[in-house]
């Protein structure tokens, strides 16, 4: 009998008087019975209009967001018009989604990390991604993704055109800059 994947979510909320900023994390691990921890997913959640200007308390508490908040917020914590356009009752901003090496390359990662976006929704969300490997080493860096053969290795740009195909797979759309969207109903 295959094991089903179960996803475990955890949520970071601050209690002083300073929780507008910093973001709302949400971490949601993957496992099976027989495997503690296949992957993560880290998603944050930020209400328009309810969430003090989303875009400050991401230059305060980044984590690994960088482009998504300039892309879809404008400097005073507003949507950007094609996002507006949407009209989200609640935005979850893919921050990103590790897994463990022997899973890697089989889309189990993406195919739970949108399972992990949907449970989070509610009626009107918009799911929000920048498909991109994530790296350890530094901006400035060159990098390339390493295939199961060591001979063989493909440019970042290569990963990249896979992982948007593979997220237009899912229904996310493309915004600007390489972020997508994709409007998910629970």
């Amino acid at each position: 009998m295959t094991e089903r994947f179960v996803i475990k979510y955890k949520a970071a909320h601050y209690a002083d008087a300073d929780w507008a900023q910093f973001a709302e994390r949400w971490t949601a691990t993957f496992y099976t019975p027989s495997v503690p921890e296949v992957g993560t997913a880290t998603i944050t959640r930020v209400i328009p209009g309810v969430t003090p200007n989303p875009r400050r308390a991401y230059e305060v508490d980044p984590g690994l967001l960088d482009r998504i908040p300039r892309v879809i917020f404008t400097e005073d914590g507003g949507l950007v018009p094609a996002l507006a356009e949407m009209k989200p009752t609640l935005l979850l901003l893919l921050e990103a989604v590790h897994v463990a090496d022997e899973w890697r390359g089989k889309g189990v990662g993406m195919r739970l990390a949108v399972t992990a976006l949907r449970r989070l929704a509610v009626p009107g969300t918009v799911a929000v991604c920048y498909p991109a490997p994530l790296h350890d080493h530094g901006p400035d860096e060159p990098c390339s993704y390493e295939s199961d053969d060591p001979e063989v290795r493909r440019p970042d740009e290569e990963a990249v055109d896979k992982l948007r195909r593979a997220w237009e797979g899912h229904d996310f759309r493309p915004l600007a800059e390489g972020v997508y969207v994709r409007r998910i109903e629970p």
